[in-house]
């Protein structure tokens, strides 16, 4: 089947390569949701590979007012106007002459312009030009059997609200209903789309978030792996710390393709365990990432040369990236999505994100952090990456305790950081709590950071320290 490209970022990848042609499709959504916006990201893209549009406005914008704020996207441009992209007043029509002639006028259109792709600007709009619901309804079945003459692609806009899509008359002659909404959370105002019906191909089901910026639309898939991508292939290697004592710990070091807790207090060494872990992969030629919603790139680097590390020239030979996001910004929609756009184009074998905490408290909703944090997993597992999750324990004098959430089922190793006092000092401990599918020391152990790096010293004295 052949298929209209609609050149929207990743939106395409949800459709299975894009829209069916000659399809007629509704594009529904409260006002502001960003329909208009969203099919003039179609056409104009259409347009740069060779498809005419005509674009029929009714009575919700004129067609100088929409010109006017498209003025800003990158994706609009005033060349393509009058030749691939045409617009004509349908409203003007309807108002003057009636809704009898409609027809004749969109038929005139198509007969003149000879157009790939037909939109009319609002639909919903002309619903309150018709006396009854009985001649409104003759009025959709007599368009979409003219529209079906010609071979074209058709979206019929409308300010539908997501109840009416299974009761309005129009939308039984839709072959695809993409419907456009909005949520506010505290921080962000989010927007999503979601298809609701797509004949003749499969698509990604669910919501998937979407942004206008300057370049137009930008979809960011929901992550939800499924069928093939939760089946993959369990590698026997290892990958270690480069930190003696720690890597005897773990059974020569972590088994390739897990994921690993760093768990701990402020302070306790979580970061500085999981930098050395990235810089002993570039030490071997691993590429490696550290994502960082807690320190900024220049105070990572400088605790890396306090500790001997050699960070800058692995940086600058492309061995390590780091980056940082702060945390006021961060959605989890948007920055999962990122993250694996981001190893796949650096091709990276070793990565960190430092910390979970910060995922978890961006979010309201402790269900869509841990669904996220699954999927997540499960595609860094199917690339076999080794990764590092670092996660804040609130009170770094407390028993062993791993996260605030059951993220058991993500996570393959965890290791345990605390602090215990003895004699009025204050010492470190490590524990390595599990290691699935491979054997661990279960011994607490003294560690200590100082300039020369990371030592792990010896067991535990006394049962008693850790109360």
């Amino acid at each position: 089947m052949d298929k209209l490209i609609t050149g929207i970022k990743n939106f395409d990848y949800i459709l299975g390569g894009g829209i069916p042609v000659y399809s007629l499709n509704i594009v529904s959504g409260a006002p502001g949701s960003g329909k208009t916006i969203f099919v003039q990201n179609i056409i104009f893209n259409s347009a740069r590979n060779g498809l005419k549009s005509l674009y029929l406005t009714t009575i919700s914008e004129s067609q100088f007012k929409m010109v006017r704020h498209l003025q800003g996207f990158e994706f609009f441009s005033d060349d393509l106007l009058g030749d691939k992209v045409i617009y004509g007043d349908l409203g003007l029509v309807l108002r003057k002459q009636g809704t009898d002639k409609a027809l004749e006028y969109l038929t005139e259109m198509i007969k003149k312009h000879l157009p790939n792709i037909v939109v009319i600007d609002s639909f919903k709009a002309i619903r309150d030009l018709f006396p009854d619901e009985k001649t409104f309804k003759a009025f959709v079945f007599d368009l979409a059997a003219a529209l079906s003459i010609w071979e074209i692609t058709v979206f019929l806009v409308g300010e539908y609200e997501e109840q009416e899509l299974t009761l309005l008359s129009e939308f039984a002659i839709a072959d695809g209903i993409f419907h456009l909404y909005g949520q506010e959370e505290k921080r962000f105002q989010k927007r999503f789309i979601r298809i609701r019906k797509m004949r003749g191909t499969s698509f990604e089901q669910g919501e998937h978030l979407f942004q206008i910026s300057p370049v137009g639309i930008e979809v960011y898939p929901r992550m939800r792996p499924e069928g093939k991508e939760l089946q993959y292939e369990v590698k026997q290697g290892r990958k270690g710390f480069g930190i003696p004592g720690l890597d005897e710990m773990l059974s020569d070091g972590l088994l390739e393709g897990t994921i690993t807790l760093i768990s701990g207090g402020t302070g306790a060494g979580k970061t500085i365990l999981a930098l050395k872990f990235l810089l002993e992969g570039a030490e071997k030629g691993e590429k490696g990432i550290f994502l960082s919603f807690e320190e900024p790139a220049a105070q990572l680097l400088n605790t890396a040369r306090h500790l001997g590390w050699e960070m800058d020239r692995h940086l600058a030979e492309g061995r390590l990236d780091i980056k940082f996001i702060s945390p006021v910004e961060l959605d989890v929609d948007k920055h999962a999505f990122e993250i694996l756009d981001m190893i796949r184009e650096k091709k990276v074998e070793r990565f960190v994100i430092d910390s979970i905490s910060s995922f978890e408290n961006s979010v309201s909703d402790l269900q869509k952090y841990n669904d996220y944090l699954w999927a997540l997993g499960q595609q860094l597992r199917r690339r076999q990456i080794n990764t590092i999750f670092t996660a804040v324990n609130d009170d770094p004098f407390s028993p062993l305790i791993v996260s605030k959430t059951q993220i058991s089922l993500t996570i393959d190793n965890i290791i345990i950081l605390r602090y215990v006092e003895e004699n009025s000092h204050i010492k470190k401990v490590l524990g390595i709590l599990k290691t699935r599918g491979s054997d661990h020391d279960k011994a607490l152990r003294e560690f200590e950071i100082t300039p020369n790096g990371i030592s792990i010293l010896g067991k535990l004295d006394r049962a008693d320290m850790l109360k």
